[in-house]
């Protein structure tokens, strides 16, 4: 049997590192084209390019090796059912088994490889990448403004344009924030514009006919508008690397992000214990407000909780306010803790999926397996990123909006494994009407 399995894990490992380069592939189409437009448009070096391309694949790495453990699967199976060597092992006395325990154990293998790829590699990777992009954009400013979102990678300014020519610089719609310290705030805002390098420290971003909105504590507002506006902006040609401290939730590995949520656990605590503390002193300062009306006890409650409710005090709504934030990021985060470790024990769910997904195809055509993988893939990340979203807006538990596609596809694949081994007989329903009369029965004879 050990032959047996040995001979199952080659037929494997060739189609599972094929649609791995396929997938990787891909996913790489849409991010090439970004890379390409940095070099092509924004002037990027070609070695910053290659650099940031080799930190974005980690990213892909993590999601597409589940996917090529069901592709492969697919492949190797419905190739062995094909030729008909399944049917002579079952014949020699091998069954289902055989074939599942040494996929099932490189897949846990993988799994268990890929949990540390995503608490180790994985975050690093992103950390570096996003400070190369930040570092990016303070060597060429052009490339970090994209038109129709505001960008503040750009030191002391936040950037909005509608409308941007990477080959002009001519750019429609402007709207800059400045945030120089020690100067006051300032709105500037300009019907167009132009950006363009001066000498080698330095981009000028001429603007037209616009405004500026400018505010400080000693001259308070004022207002002026002009023709013509000129901001320069300091650049360097060469990259100057930055080691940033602050990381986001995809930067994190789990332990970290426990530790973080652990924190706004704490902070949250707080919170609510100065909620109850307000309430308190808002509805003892009410019931001691003199009244010509004399109320009872229960009135007077009922009358200040509904002005507590009613939102009258500021304080209240604030501190809920802050209370709330809190918890959409207490779960936030802990969606990212549980998908580090919901995406590779997929590949466990993929193994009961695909082996009688391919044991009952009897087709040895890759693109149809392949084809086969793509529906159940997308079927899985459909419910993991809707799980996401919901889990992000509080609507359920981190765990089941991670770990729900699992238990589906995998109660779906013991089914279909119990079904595979019945020789596709259909799984036998038991008799309620006789289960009720044994009930009854029972009941009876006591």
């Amino acid at each position: 049997m050990k032959k047996l399995q040995v001979y199952v894990l080659k037929e494997f490992f060739p189609p599972f590192l094929l649609s791995l380069g396929l997938f990787t592939f891909i996913m790489l189409l849409d991010k090439l084209l970004d890379l390409l437009d940095m070099i092509v448009s924004k002037g990027v070096p070609m070695r910053i390019v290659m650099e940031i391309f080799l930190l974005l694949l980690p990213s892909m790495i993590a999601v597409v090796i589940p996917m090529g453990v069901l592709a492969g699967i697919l492949i190797a199976v419905g190739r062995l059912s094909g030729d008909l060597e399944i049917t002579a092992m079952k014949a020699s006395g091998a069954s289902i088994y055989n074939i599942m325990f040494p996929l099932g154990l490189v897949a846990l293998i993988i799994a268990g490889v890929l949990v540390v790829f995503n608490n180790s590699v994985l975050p690093e990777a992103n950390h570096v990448a996003r400070n190369l992009l930040l570092d990016v954009g303070t060597m060429r400013p052009t490339a970090r403004i994209e038109p129709g979102m505001f960008v503040d990678e750009i030191e002391d300014y936040r950037i909005f344009v509608q409308e941007k020519d990477d080959l002009t610089g001519k750019l429609i719609g402007v709207i800059i924030h400045t945030n120089n310290p020690g100067a006051p705030a300032r709105t500037i805002t300009a019907m167009e514009g132009t950006m363009e390098p001066v000498g080698a420290n330095h981009l000028r971003l001429t603007l037209e006919d616009g405004q500026m909105h400018e505010k400080d504590r000693m001259n308070g507002y004022r207002y002026s508008s002009f023709s013509s506006y000129i901001i320069d902006i300091a650049r360097s040609e060469d990259l100057v690397r930055h080691d940033r401290s602050s990381r986001g939730d995809r930067e994190m590995s789990a332990e970290q992000m426990g530790f973080f949520v652990d924190s706004l656990g704490r902070r949250r605590t707080l919170l609510s214990d100065s909620i109850s503390a307000v309430a308190a002193s808002f509805m003892a300062s009410a019931d001691s407000e003199e009244n010509p009306v004399v109320l009872g006890d229960s009135t007077r409650r009922v009358r200040n909780t509904v002005i507590w409710l009613t939102g009258t005090s500021t304080d209240l709504i604030l501190l809920n306010e802050q209370v709330k934030n809190l918890q959409r990021n207490i779960g936030k985060y802990n969606v990212e803790i549980h998908k580090k470790y919901s995406i590779p024990f997929a590949c466990l769910v993929f193994v009961l999926l695909g082996v009688p997904l391919g044991l009952s195809s009897r087709n040895s055509n890759t693109g149809l397996a392949v084809s086969m993988s793509l529906v159940f893939i997308l079927v899985y990340y459909f419910f993991l990123i809707a799980g996401e979203q919901l889990a992000d807006r509080g609507r359920v538990a981190a765990w089941v909006a991670m770990w729900s596609p699992n238990i589906l596809l995998g109660v779906l694949g013991v089914f279909l494994t119990y079904r595979s081994m019945r020789e596709g007989h259909p799984v036998p329903l038991p008799d309620f009407k006789e289960l009720l009369k044994k009930i009854k029965r029972k009941g009876q004879s006591r």
